[in-house]
């Protein structure tokens, strides 16, 4: 005898609700397989499940039920190679997606996770960085948050389908030998791969003399200041391009105070 399955059963199984059984069965997409006309027991045998786990794995990557409902009153082998071969492209896709966030979220995370760290660090510190590549755009310097979100903009419009390779380690090169006018800048987020464009860089592997700054952007020409003194004091050379890197902005407090960021020159 086929192995019978009340509703509240298939409902434990597959964890859904008697109400989802029931507008299935309204719609005609899974009946069960007799209904007691003593008691009004639903029943399902065990040959529907592979069905049920199809139509919840269907609605679960996106599909309509009533797109669910034409495939499966229309469907064939054909038809189900197609289908099949679709979604398995939407997944791979999602994944892929999801990936990349994940990715974001983790080095959101270390970022905020070096804060301590930071904060009990030397002024000044030689740390060996890898090489990076950047997608770096030339817009006005940065002083203060309003200029910041502007620029951040700017350079979302710019890097357009190439978004999906960005770790959103965003920062800003700057020129030491113009450093005291008024110029322009450049502001880049860090990308995980090598593309064709105008404004991808690398920023060389070495050693970098590193120092961070605290609080506001308005106020970051009192460090760099700090910086070229102790660099001059020391008798580093000053290399041409000098970064920034937000280690806690916008996105991690709505407190200018507690924004930190990292500055770093090759030496």
């Amino acid at each position: 005898m086929e192995l019978q399955f009340t509703s509240g059963q298939v409902c434990k199984i597959f964890n859904i609700t008697k109400q989802t059984l029931l507008f299935y069965d309204k719609i005609g997409i899974l009946k069960p397989q007799y209904v007691d006309q003593n008691n009004g027991y639903r029943y399902y045998f065990l040959n529907q499940f592979e069905l049920l786990y199809l139509i919840l794995s269907l609605k679960e990557i996106g599909m309509s039920l009533k797109e669910i409902k034409n495939h499966l009153t229309q469907r064939s082998l054909e038809k189900n190679i197609l289908l099949f071969e679709n979604q398995i492209s939407k997944i791979q896709n999602k994944i892929a997606n999801l990936e990349t966030i994940n990715k974001r979220l983790q080095k959101s995370l270390n970022r905020i996770k070096q804060v301590d760290n930071i904060k009990n660090s030397d002024e000044f510190i030689i740390k060996y960085v890898p090489e990076k590549y950047l997608y770096s755009i030339p817009v006005q310097r940065v002083n203060g948050l309003q200029d910041f979100n502007l620029t951040l903009s700017k350079i979302k419009e710019h890097i357009g389908n190439c978004l999906d390779t960005c770790f959103w380690d965003v920062g800003c090169i700057e020129k030491y030998d113009s450093f005291e006018k008024n110029r322009n800048t450049e502001m880049f987020v860090v990308v995980d791969s090598i593309f064709k464009d105008q404004y991808l860089k690398i920023k060389p592997a070495g050693h970098y003399l590193c120092t961070y700054h605290y609080g506001s952007y308005n106020t970051l020409d009192t460090t760099y200041k700090n910086l070229f003194n102790y660099m001059n004091l020391n008798g580093f050379n000053i290399s041409e391009d000098i970064y920034e890197i937000y280690i806690v902005d916008i996105l991690n407090t709505d407190n200018e105070s507690n924004f930190i960021t990292e500055i770093s020159i090759k030496i």
